[in-house]
């Protein structure tokens, strides 16, 4: 327990809506329901599934930038599920995010240099001077020059203003990032780059991640495991290096959608039919059952646990361990030629 930074139990959060003349609750969006995860101390986790599924939620929860409903979190060994705001305050500087829009998360009234040592500014690390040369160290860090340090956010491309906020999430030199679609928002061509820069940093700054996405391939190569999440609940979890052999129906139906770098390549698609069920009113059993080509009966009545088929890899799923035992393979789709 001493190597986990961060435990999430059966975290739940739901969204009520409301409507008449009293405003009362008529119904709520279950966006988190039920969900356990640990991330250990210099891991990267990689959280992906569609729009919509919670991830964004999930994040901002373990953060406590919104309150969970049920369940618990524990942070470097303290619960802070019910930690007031000062209680969490000497926490915050530990717990940093990197927002999906590097445009509409910077103050477009402060210049660079200020943005980033707004944490400084408020967590009284040093004096201006300090503050001033710290600046301009992080600036460096993530790859923008000196001149950047008075000018504002709109005089950046896309790619830049990202490096704003990760200079920004890294003042304070924290534990725990959370990257919420970080590169989603970006062109295919510097997406990479800001990939890599996580990288550097979490080497050189002993970081934490959970990177949220909904591109199974960044993922895939930026983390050390990966959780897909479906309506709100955890599908399956597993190391990153070792895609090939996640079996859930729900992950096959992800990694065929990644497009193939080469034109001549072919590979069978999954089309999953129906559209996503409504996260008001999720439906009975596995949440996934709806569109999954292996229903049976039972998927449709009991909601499956997650648990563990092989070593390393566990999944919300009825039908792995039967399959297993039946020796018939239930494998992600195969590039053509390979």
């Amino acid at each position: 327990m001493e190597d986990i930074l961060i435990k999430v139990e059966n975290l739940r959060k739901r969204f009520p809506i409301t409507g008449g003349v009293f405003g009362r609750e008529v119904a709520a969006v279950h966006a988190v329901r039920g969900v356990s995860l640990t991330i250990a101390k210099g891991e990267t986790l990689g959280l992906v599934g569609e729009s919509g599924c919670g991830k964004s939620t999930l994040g901002h929860l373990m953060l406590r930038l919104i309150e969970p409903d049920e369940g618990s979190i524990v942070f470097d060994g303290r619960d802070i599920t019910r930690a007031s705001q000062g209680e969490m305050r000497p926490l915050r500087p530990r717990m940093q995010i990197v927002f999906q829009d590097p445009f509409s998360s910077l103050n477009p009234r402060m210049t660079v240099g200020d943005i980033v040592g707004e944490p400084l500014l408020v967590n009284r690390r040093g004096s201006p001077s300090e503050r001033g040369e710290r600046v301009m160290e992080l600036l460096k860090l993530v790859g923008l020059g000196p001149e950047a340090y008075g000018r504002y956010p709109h005089e950046f491309s896309g790619g830049q203003r990202q490096r704003v906020g990760i200079a920004r999430a890294i003042a304070l030199t924290p534990s725990l990032i959370i990257a919420d679609e970080p590169v989603s928002a970006l062109d295919l061509s510097i997406r990479g780059e800001i990939l890599n820069l996580l990288a550097d940093l979490r080497g050189r700054f002993e970081l934490t991640y959970l990177l949220i996405a909904h591109d199974l391939k960044v993922v895939e190569n930026a983390s050390d495991r990966v959780a897909v999440m479906y309506l709100g609940r955890i599908m399956e979890l597993f190391p990153a290096e070792r895609l090939a052999q996640a079996r859930h129906p729900y992950t096959q139906a992800l990694v065929s959608a990644v497009p193939i770098p080469d034109p001549a390549a072919r590979r069978e698609r999954m089309i999953l039919k129906g559209d996503v069920p409504s996260q008001i009113a999720p439906p009975a059993g596995c949440p996934f059952h709806p569109r999954c080509p292996y229903a049976q009966e039972i998927c449709r009545v009991e909601e499956p646990p997650l648990s563990e088929y092989m070593q390393g890899f566990t999944a919300a799923c009825h039908l792995i361990e039967d399959m297993l035992r039946r020796r018939i393979e239930l494998t992600a789709p195969a590039f053509a030629g390979n």
